[in-house]
């Protein structure tokens, strides 16, 4: 799959409450978040887009106190690094 450009008018990024010169990076991660949040995307691929480790987003979504889910896949996917790891 190809990257996906999406294009924000300046007179719109002009009126963003996020720091200027982290705004593609803070825009990414309001995005994973949001993304998370709603359900549409799992945690690893959220927190890859925030371009964060898994236990910095957790801390970001505990700040904003929305939940963590932690799904059957997720335990399923741990288990497995931690098999190949010892």
């Amino acid at each position: 799959m190809e990257n996906l450009l999406i294009e924000i008018p300046e007179d719109i990024t002009a009126h963003l409450r996020l720091p200027p010169r982290n705004l593609k990076q803070e825009l990414k991660k309001e995005l994973a978040v949001h993304l998370y949040a709603e359900g549409l995307l799992p945690e690893a691929c959220a927190c890859s887009l925030a371009g964060m480790t898994r236990i910095a987003f957790a801390q970001l979504l505990g700040e904003r106190q929305i939940p963590i889910r932690y799904t059957t896949e997720d335990l399923d996917q741990d288990l497995k690094t931690l098999r190949e790891l010892t």
